[in-house]
């Protein structure tokens, strides 16, 4: 047992019941795994088309709607698929914006959301529905046969098994598969009969593009590392910059697929939020089945007195502010890692220990986002791209 092990959270198998969607997946569930975490999300893949969930917001938090393909190792050519999303400041007049890439959709407090028709399915798509608090809620409208409005609240942990009262809701999908079956039986069409209301919304009212703001097509990222990263992860990545990619997000996140074996980063803080280190196989319909690797991390409390941490499963590691951790080993990679820095704020930042050769002394220098300029253009901000690292390294 480790000082630390609360920290490191090996994901289990989640295997459901949703006919239309991979098993098993993961994720993080929140509080329910630790009670100090702020994040709850994970890895869904539908694999066959679908429609999911109605309209609704979240009172305090955002969310942000992550589609890409479920073969991270070919990041943009595994994606293949037609997808709806509505967006609206009202329930009953809601916009339809359409995917056909990799994309992001951040959703601010109190804008309603939803339904999300997976309208064609060419290669399966992973969708992660990211949530920045460690419990999950939602609150929907409800409208009675007289017409009156309620708006009716939802949580992670308020919800209860229709089949067994004594347990919570898990979303294991064994209800809702089971009631689309009859539906189907019947002759009917759930997900044609949810989707109508909306189509007639976008015939009565005219788009206005005002929920374009929140959409946000994902780029590639070409990098220049050699050297000794030299086909270290594949080329470009991807990911999602905070507010250098959309005004106002609260989230900053790339995804790197470590193909071989390697070190990443020095030991460093993050002094203001926390930073969830995501680590899964490369095809996200099964992450279980396409982990073969061993990863470790060193966590401590003092960049002198650091604990290593190894894991040979997807796994989580939970980094609270001002905890130092860091360099990440990956000591064995059989097969393609998905490597994920999840860090909840806009601007990404670090404070790592530099010693000052000429008298010995170890100051703390400060990295952000926001100030870091490339060494080779000052006009531009860095990317990372390690072009002047791998210079410096000749």
């Amino acid at each position: 047992m480790g000082k630390y092990d609360h920290l490191v959270y090996n994901m289990p198998p989640e295997y459901h019941n949703w006919d239309k969607y991979a098993s098993p997946r993961c994720g993080y569930r929140g509080t329910a795994i630790d009670p100090a975490a702020k994040m709850y999300g994970g890895f869904t893949v539908c694999i066959k088309e679908d429609v999911m969930e109605v309209p609704h917001m979240h009172h305090a938090v955002d969310e942000y709607l992550v589609f890409t393909g479920a073969d991270l190792e070919h990041f943009f050519e595994s994606f293949d698929a037609e997808i709806e999303v509505w967006l609206g400041d009202d329930p009953r007049r809601m916009e339809k914006v359409t995917i056909t890439e990799p994309t992001i959709i951040r959703v601010p407090p109190n804008l309603w959301h939803c339904p999300i028709n997976f309208k064609r399915i060419g290669k399966p798509v992973c969708f992660i529905p990211l949530y920045l608090d460690g419990n999950w809620s939602k609150i929907t409208r409800i409208v009675d046969q007289n017409g009156r409005e309620d708006f009716r609240y939802e949580g992670a942990d308020l919800r209860h098994c229709i089949y067994d009262d004594m347990k919570k809701c898990t979303f294991c999908g064994k209800c809702f598969s089971q009631m689309a079956k009859e539906a189907e039986a019947a002759g009917q069409d759930p997900g044609g009969d949810m989707l109508a209301p909306f189509y007639e919304m976008e015939k009565k009212y005219p788009r206005t593009g005002d929920y374009d703001r929140y959409v946000y097509t994902i780029k590639p990222e070409y990098h220049k590392w050699t050297g000794d990263l030299d086909g270290f992860m594949t080329n470009p990545t991807a990911g999602f910059r905070g507010e250098d990619a959309m005004p106002g997000s609260n989230v900053y996140f790339g995804y790197d697929v470590i193909l071989r074996e390697g070190q990443m980063d020095e030991a460093h803080i993050h002094h203001a939020v926390e930073e969830y280190l995501i680590f899964t196989g490369a095809d996200l319909t099964d992450p279980f089945a396409s982990w073969d690797a061993e990863v470790s991390i060193m966590l401590g409390e003092h960049p002198d007195e650091m604990e290593e941490y190894t894991f040979t499963s997807p796994t989580i590691v939970r980094i609270p502010p001002n905890f130092w951790h860091c360099p990440i080993r990956f000591k064995r990679v059989g097969k393609p890692v998905n490597f994920i820095p999840m860090y909840p704020d806009g601007t990404w930042s670090k404070i790592f220990p530099r010693v000052i050769e000429s008298t010995g002394e170890t100051i703390y220098e400060y990295q952000g986002t926001q100030l870091l300029r490339c060494r080779l253009n000052s006009n531009e901000k860095c990317s990372f791209c390690g072009r002047c690292w791998t210079m410096d390294k000749q």
